[in-house]
């Protein structure tokens, strides 16, 4: 997660291909967008998953591309990485920075002359954005903020490792889905809540987060008050190598939209997004990728909804 400050505060949030036989998808040059994939009724554009399990698509910056960006629903801004402005040859503005708030803390970042990026089918113009350092071991030339996804419907199916960006809701196939109402959070990220053991639990969706994290005020509270709770220490390194669980619980099962997940680990850090969020005393949880990975789903950023497609025994 990545919030940008400027002046009094302004907004924005926070990957090694997996090669596995799978033809690469992003190849870089002057070209025209791609076409999308058409599955199942509805056209997509082909997905690749990082080193940390999280999603990333084709971006052209200016017409040059692809470049592979993850999906942040947690980022306010999109952005960039800095091997990227070496490759474009951006220059940064002059005398001119921005305070950044990641998931990790804050930073300070240069500022770049940017113009617009294609990605999922939808243009944005982007006057100058940030650049931050490149993740370590990873090859993502950037994210992709709800600035792009604002009103729209994003689109997911991990196991045919397709993504679309869609007008509404409507658009999505079949009748074979539930929802739940969400409300926006932030600056445009989507927050809900869900039911663990008895206990509600409010959470805000960030597609940029490999595993799902709870802060030490939502284990308390479910260790005390939620049924079938266990917990478990551990050293686990997080958030792309820069903070560490010393705890994990263990959810024998929690429902959402109707969909009962069971035996489901999350970890325990009071990272300082939560702070940020005003929930550094109150229980909060970051709803990662570990979960939603799981079938397939869609944020609809208009009317704050998560859908969740219903698994069918055969799908």
């Amino acid at each position: 997660m990545l919030l940008f400050l400027c002046l009094a505060a302004s907004a924005a949030h926070g990957v090694d291909l997996k090669g596995e036989g799978k033809r690469p998808v992003f190849t870089a040059g002057r070209t025209t967008a791609h076409a999308p994939t058409v599955y199942a009724a509805i056209a997509g554009y082909p997905l690749e998953e990082d080193a940390f399990r999280r999603l990333m698509v084709g971006v052209h910056v200016n017409g040059v591309g692809p470049f592979p960006f993850i999906i942040d629903t947690g980022a306010s801004r999109s952005i960039i990485y800095r091997s990227l402005t070496a490759m474009l040859q951006l220059q940064a503005v002059p005398n001119k920075s921005r305070n950044i708030i990641t998931a990790n803390g804050y930073r300070r970042a240069l500022i770049y002359p940017i113009g617009d990026i294609f990605a999922l089918g939808h243009t944005l113009q982007i006057e100058e954005t940030v650049a931050l350092p490149d993740i370590p071991g990873s090859n993502a030339k950037g994210l992709i903020g709800v600035d792009l996804l604002a009103g729209r419907t994003l689109f997911v199916r991990p196991d045919a490792s397709l993504a679309v960006l869609l007008s509404n809701a409507e658009s999505l196939e079949g009748g074979d889905w539930t929802y739940v109402q969400g409300r926006p959070v932030a600056y445009g990220s989507l927050a809900l809540s869900i039911d663990i053991g008895g206990v509600s639990v409010p959470v805000i969706v960030d597609t940029g987060a490999s595993d799902t994290v709870i802060n030490k005020a939502g284990a308390e509270t479910l260790l005390r008050a939620a049924t079938g709770i266990s917990s478990e220490k551990i050293t686990a390194i997080i958030a792309r190598g820069r903070a560490v669980a010393r705890e994990k619980l263990i959810l024998p099962n929690f429902v959402l939209g109707g969909r009962k997940f069971e035996n489901t680990s999350i970890y325990v850090a009071d990272v300082p997004v939560f702070r940020l969020l005003g929930a550094a005393k109150v229980p909060a949880i970051i709803l990662g990728m570990n979960v939603l990975n799981q079938q397939d789903f869609a944020l609809d950023f208009s009317n704050w909804r998560l859908y969740l497609r219903n698994v069918k025994t055969g799908d």
